[in-house]
Order: C-alpha cells, then structure tokens, then sequence
C-alpha cells in the first residue's frame, strides 16, 4: 500500500539558506559580479551600494528591475558566497570574490564552497541562527554527501546515485543526521531499504527539497557530483583527489558554540565577520586546483586517461615535462598551435612551440609561430565552469599589460572557456591596439580587466585537439 516517508516530529528540522533569484544563470551571475565588486573595490558602505546597484541594472535583463528586487540581488549575492566584508563603515571584497575575477575558475570556487558550507553560518538571518544553535546542529552538507556515496559504492561495489528527496528527507531535515551525527553507514541503510520499498514515496514539493538540491547542484557545478538522466547525483571519479579532501576534512567554523543567553541575537550578529573570514580563509595552494581534462572528459574515464596521454605527451616534448594538471589550459594551446602548424604544412616549425614556465615572469605563456615563421607570444585565459557561459571579460596583469603594449600585432590572447564536453577558444590579437581603436573597454584594477563584444572582437576557432 502508497505510503509518505516522514522524519518524525522529535526529529524533523527544516534545513534552508538564501536562495538566490538568479540560481538558473549562477554561473554566469557569479562570474560578471565577481569582477564587478572586485572593480568597484574598498568604498564607504553607502557608496559601494550605490556603484553595486549600478552594476546589478547593466546585468542583462535587469535595467527595469524596481529598487527592492535590485537590493535583493546584492543581500543575496552578499549573504551566500561571502563576496563582500562590512567594516568600519566600508565595504570589502573579499578573497571569494577576487579569487574568481582573477582565477576565472567556477569550478574550484564551487568547490570551496561546497567545502566550507555549514550549518550554522553567516549567510543566515540571526533569528534563524539561533535556532540552529539551540538545536545542537553541527552539519556540513557537503562532506556528508561525498562521504556518504562514496562508503555506499565500497559497500554495494557498484556506482550509487541519490536524489534530491533522498538528501532532503533522510539527511538534510532530520536532526538524527544534523544534530547527533548518525553515521553514514546507518543513513545509507535507511536510504536503501527505502529505495527497495516500491509503495514508498516521498514528498517532491518544491519549499520541501529545495534547498537540499541546491547542495547538490553546487556539488555538481564543483564536478564533484554528475547529475545522470535518471536524475540522481553520482560521485564524478575524475575528480578522486577533490573527493578525497572531502572525504578527510574535519574543519568546522565553531564561532557560534558558545552564543548563550540573553545576548544570543547579538554575539551572532558580532560573528558576522568572523564567518566571512573563515569562509574566506586560505586553503593549502592547488587544493582544489580544477582539473581541466576531468572537467572537459565529463566523467568518463576513458576520454579522460586518452586526453591526458595526449596532452602529456605534447608537453613531455617541450622544456617543462612536469606540468601541473591545472595548467593544462596551457597545454591545449600548445597542442593546439602544433596540430595547426601540422595541419598546414609547417611541421618544421613545430618544435618552436614552447610552453615558457611562470617563473620566467616575460608576460605570456605560451611562443608559437605563425606560417610565415612570425613569432607569437601567446597569453592563455581559461575560464572553467560547470555551463557555457559569457566570458568577454578577463583579467590582465601589469606585467601582461606592459608586454602586449611592447609586442603589439605579435601578442595574443587566447580565451578558453573549458565545459563538459566543449572547449570554445577566442583569439583576440594585440588587445592593447583593439583598446586604443575603441574596439574593447578596460576597467584598471592592478593591471586592467578587459571588457570585449566577441561579435566585434577577435575570432573565434575550433580548438585543436588531435
């Protein structure tokens, strides 16, 4: 007979989080606000208000958003991802949020968030804070997901997916998970033998298993989760050393255990900061460096060791065989300028293409040639995300600023915008002489970010890859 699993009531507490308006097209809404707070910079409260405001309306589709709707995208964006620090009557751009300007890497920013996420936090009003608090609740959605999959796939020996309602009801709601730790043994149990109960169901209303589907939906954007036809969410192999810092960590942001008494309200709102600094804090260098070949592979394992080889292979080739994985938006350019030279009869030219190390500071990444033997100085900008997204905007430093200026018509841009199963390459030429003729904007910010139309701008090519 049809019957509803419930949590029951002694146990029942509804997990929830700011939930931005704009969740459809986060990719896309991260990114541009990023560079924009980080443009906007250290300014008094009201005034960066003001100028964040004003880059919320020049976002597509929100010139005649009203007042209140436009304050709601800035709290939000605000709130969740940390992106902005209030002190001393200015605000701040924080870490989060200059990371990815400049890094242009949503995947390791989902990641890091997916990481850090807890509850409690400061992305939540104070009222709710302290019901959290008086509640015991000690939780990291995130770790517990991964954890929990990946003991289900040792222990059944096959890939296991969960669904949205599987997290909402048997994790997220229930204080036997949130607040007393039940293992991930017992929980998986619990999901499994519901799974076997073909009369159960569970409730799908929205306001119930949102919020847990946003975890999982960020954990996929991190490409720590793939989200399959059958839409369950299983853990992406390509990504086993993101999932194992998952599976170890033990960090917890313990500012509110000790908020007590009549003063709670006020010691959580004075923790405020202390969140955002911890969920700004510095993670051990490359710790979720994105992989690009897992990202563009998309989970499957044999494109990825074929691609891999290749790429490897090419760079073994050159004067810098022990390339870090997350430098192979580097190596992509490189094995493209090869295969096009190859292509078109220059092979001779080949062995020109060098991937110069970072070390060497000279403003570019990468030498090539053209066909007529010209050289080309090369500066890759990757762009990694779980979606096609606009990327007309990247970021150049002093050092590539002034080598672009020196090299003119020799010095390209190369921006790669890396997705599942889709690389799209831009190639912009000389962009100093592009800004000079009007044909791109630049905003200064410790070197200049670069604003470009790709209709007017540069050309865009097949990435070469075999």
């Amino acid at each position: 007979m049809p019957h509803l699993y419930t949590v029951p009531d002694q146990y029942f507490f509804a997990l929830h989080h700011p939930r931005p308006r704009f969740k459809n097209d986060i990719e896309n809404v991260l990114f541009y606000f990023s560079n924009e707070i980080v443009s906007i910079g250290r300014r008094e409260k009201s005034e960066f208000k003001e100028a964040f405001n004003a880059s919320i309306r020049r976002f597509p589709g929100n010139a005649g958003k009203s007042k209140k709707t436009v304050d709601n995208w800035r709290t939000e964006i605000d709130a969740l991802f940390g992106f902005i620090k209030y002190e001393d009557n200015f605000a701040n751009p924080t870490k989060n949020a200059i990371d990815l300007a400049n890094e242009q890497d949503l995947i390791k920013f989902f990641k890091v968030f997916s990481y850090r996420f807890q509850y409690p936090n400061g992305s939540l009003k104070s009222h709710y804070i302290k019901e959290i608090v008086e509640n015991s609740i000690k939780f990291r959605p995130g770790p517990y997901i991964v954890k929990l999959l990946s003991y289900a796939e040792k222990f059944t020996k096959q890939r296991c997916g969960i669904s949205k309602a599987e997290v909402a009801h048997c994790i997220f709601n229930d204080l036997r998970v949130t607040r007393n730790g039940r293992s991930i043994e017992d929980t998986w149990s619990l999901i499994a033998r519901n799974k076997e109960d073909k009369d159960l169901n569970y409730d799908l209303k929205g306001d119930v298993i949102r919020y847990a589907g946003d975890i999982l939906d960020y954990l996929e954007h991190a490409q720590i989760l793939n989200r399959k036809m059958n839409n369950l969410y299983y853990l992406n192999h390509n990504e086993d050393l993101a999932i194992e810092r998952f599976l170890t960590t033990d960090d917890f942001f313990e500012g509110y255990s000790s908020v007590t008494g009549d003063s709670i309200l006020k010691d959580i709102s004075d923790l405020e900061n202390e969140w955002i600094d911890y969920f700004n804090s510095e993670l051990p260098d490359e710790y979720f460096e994105t992989d690009v070949i897992a990202l563009y592979s998309d989970s499957s394992e044999e494109d990825y060791n074929d691609l891999k080889e290749h790429l490897t292979k090419v760079l073994e080739d050159g004067e810098q065989p022990e390339i870090r994985i997350g430098d192979f938006g580097e190596g992509l350019v490189v094995n493209h300028e090869k295969v096009y030279l190859s292509q078109n009869g220059r092979e001779d030219l080949m062995h020109l293409v060098k991937l110069i190390p970072s070390h060497f500071a000279v403003g570019y990444d990468v030498s090539s040639r053209d066909l007529q033997a010209t050289s080309k100085l090369i500066e890759v900008k990757t762009t990694a995300s779980q979606n096609a997204l606009t990327f007309s905007r990247f970021h150049l430093t002093p050092n590539e600023w002034s080598t672009a200026e020196s090299f003119g018509d020799k010095y390209f841009v190369y921006r790669l915008l890396v997705s599942p199963k889709n690389i799209k390459l831009h190639i912009l030429r000389d962009p100093v002489g592009l800004y000079k003729s009007n044909n791109l904007k630049i905003s200064i910010r410790d070197g200049v970010d670069i604003i470009f139309d790709p209709k007017i701008c540069g050309e865009e090519f097949p990435l070469l890859i075999n």
